[in-house]
């Protein structure tokens, strides 16, 4: 779930170390992040579609951009290594 709250100096209501992970992964790729992060307000908050597009284009893992969560990387490399869709 996503933090409604949103950290000092970030108006995208995602939490400080996403937004860490967003500029490292950013930087290990050679690309820019869109501008526009998230979508609505409240418990209606989500990520926006030039975030999801931007995702899906270079292979950011969602799970690991908004949790930190190492799992997705690793099962999806498996799957890919013995022979499944990532």
């Amino acid at each position: 779930m996503i933090d409604k709250t949103p950290s000092p100096g970030n108006a995208s209501g995602l939490p400080a170390d996403a937004m860490e992970r967003l500029a490292l992964f950013a930087e290990w790729t050679g690309t820019t992040p869109p501008a526009c992060l998230t979508e609505g307000k409240g418990e209606d908050l989500t990520f926006s579609g030039d975030l999801l597009t931007y995702a899906n284009r270079f292979g950011l893992n969602l799970d690991w951009f908004l949790l930190g969560d190492e799992r997705g990387l690793v099962m999806a490399y498996h799957r890919a290594e013995i022979g499944g869709a990532a």
